[in-house]
């Protein structure tokens, strides 16, 4: 960190600024004290400081690249959604209580919101939190492997295999927020003054306290929220950035939000297929030939390698249900009658 280039930086130039990028976004832990210093020693840009950290946090969110971003843009389309909100709220209540229940009430009273708002919605509360707090937590698993964790609130958390999920050492007092990348089972304990988020991409899931199933694996077509006990709310974000559509869940409901099309659809669901995993089982019904590797290759931690001679029909279709059950015994199931022969070795497996 060359802190001295940093005196004369605006707004724009610490966004674009991929050490600042890295402090902000908790990858760079090593520098904290190196900013906090230079923070203390320059209070002149905290308010430039401020707005690149809203900007930064709310491009992440959207998902998109900061060079590629219209930065002036961004931030008055932040600034007018605080100051928006902030005018409807006037009066109503103290105004250190205003800043942090605004937010939530726009994600909670309606269906279609301003994609800005929920950008706000996702950072604005961390407004006065230390440096030390915008580095989260993080647990990972492997293909192979699964994981149950404890969060700081007493939410049980099974991770699937291949997945990620951070969150922050503490919760803040009126919000629980988390992020996913891959497949995990939730069993959130109640708080009613404290919403549990969990944010996948394009889909936001907020419950109070309940039990349910997310998978949202970057290459899936679809994120799918499947509900056990309790009631859950899926906000998902459809064709342009500022349209949204959300719906209520109840026990045995899932919402399935499909990428490509932009569509949120609520329907019943299989049990062994979605939430069978986190007691051992593989589940297959009616699954194309990619999808069934796919999912091998998650479970079993090794990796395919089909040969060029090995064609599936476009109509092959594999259902099936294992409980702790060997690779090779699937693998002979799948085959069958002769459609392809297969070798193990260690961690890769061959289709010939």
């Amino acid at each position: 960190m060359e802190a001295h280039k940093y005196d004369r930086f605006d707004y724009k130039d610490f966004v674009l600024d991929e050490d600042f990028r890295a402090w902000l976004n908790g990858t760079a832990p090593e520098k904290d004290q190196l900013w906090e210093k230079w923070l203390l020693a320059n209070p002149s840009r905290h308010p430039e400081i401020e707005k690149a950290r809203k900007i930064v946090l709310a491009l992440n969110f959207q998902g998109k690249s900061v060079p590629d971003y219209d930065i002036g843009q961004q931030w008055k389309r932040l600034e007018s959604s605080i100051a928006a909100s902030e005018a409807a709220k006037e009066g109503e209540t103290p105004s250190r209580i205003r800043s942090f229940t605004w937010i939530w009430r726009l994600l909670a009273a309606a269906c279609v919101v301003v994609g800005a708002f929920l950008f706000v919605n996702r950072y604005l509360t961390g407004h006065h939190a230390p440096a030390s707090a915008y580095v989260p937590v993080e647990h990972k698993t492997a293909n192979g492997q699964q994981r149950k964790l404890l969060l700081p609130d007493g939410t049980r958390v099974t991770l699937n295999a291949g997945s990620a999920i951070s969150y922050p050492q503490e919760f803040e007092e009126d919000v629980r927020k988390v992020s996913l990348s891959g497949e995990a089972f939730f069993d959130v304990k109640r708080n009613e003054k404290a919403p549990f988020v969990i944010i996948t991409g394009d889909v936001v899931t907020k419950v109070l306290g309940t039990s349910f199933n997310i998978r949202a694996y970057p290459e899936n077509k679809a994120v799918q929220v499947a509900v056990v006990s309790g009631k859950v709310k899926v906000n998902a974000q459809i064709g342009s950035e500022d349209q949204n559509a959300c719906v209520f869940l109840s026990k045995s409901e899932m919402a399935t939000f499909q990428k490509e099309a932009g569509e949120l659809i609520v329907s019943t669901y299989d049990e062994k297929e979605q939430i069978g995993w986190k007691d051992g089982m593989l589940y297959f019904q009616k699954s194309d030939f990619h999808s069934t590797i796919l999912k091998l290759e998650r479970w079993y931690g090794v990796k395919f390698e089909v040969a060029p001679g090995v064609r599936m029909d476009a109509d092959w279709r594999f259902s099936g249900k294992f409980q702790d059950k060997q690779l090779d015994y699937i693998l002979g199931v799948m085959s069958y009658p002769g459609r392809f022969s297969y070798k193990i070795n260690n961690s890769v497996v061959k289709l010939q």
